[in-house]
């Protein structure tokens, strides 16, 4: 069992790496976007550190990342982070939990989860709301998630290696 210095240790760490790549992703947001779109990062950290730590602490996560992204803006609605990250964390971490592949090929496909929760709520909103066209929709959301996707692997192995240092068995 961890001692709380530990557990505290652990999540100081997770948090000054999603530090890094806050500051990564507004690097991301200043380039020329690259067909139309620039990569979002925090979907693939809500869905890597909810498979690698479990329901309620990737929940938990989750739900502050999305608290953090809607208060500083750029959604479809607000609360549609802290609403989609939870479902994201909470989804994971239970499929995670019977299957469980820490690796390249199984972050990546909890990457691609994680997008697709994500649009759906914003494909709903869209197309309730706003009358866009589903083509149009599925377009942006394709071409963000090939950019996004790639930044699977820088991800993966920083919080995997932050992970590994402070399991216990």
């Amino acid at each position: 069992m961890f001692t709380k210095k530990a557990l505290i240790t652990k999540w100081v760490l997770y948090s000054a790496a999603l530090i890094l790549f806050i500051l990564l992703q507004q690097v991301l947001n200043a380039l020329p976007a690259v067909w139309g779109v620039s990569p979002f990062l925090m979907p693939i950290i809500v869905a890597l550190v909810a498979a690698l730590e479990g329901p309620v602490p990737g929940t938990i996560f989750g739900i502050c990342i999305g608290f953090f992204c809607d208060l500083i803006g750029g959604g479809i609605f607000s609360g549609i982070y802290t609403i989609s990250f939870f479902c994201i964390a909470l989804a994971i971490s239970i499929i995670s939990k019977d299957w469980v592949m820490h690796n390249i090929f199984g972050s990546l496909i909890y990457a691609l989860i994680s997008f697709f929760i994500l649009d759906v709520f914003q494909t709903l909103f869209l197309l309730l709301f706003k009358g866009a066209e589903l083509m149009v929709i599925l377009s942006l959301a394709g071409r963000e998630i090939a950019i996004s996707i790639l930044f699977t692997i820088p991800v993966f192995f920083l919080y995997n290696y932050l992970h590994r240092l402070f399991r216990y068995d």
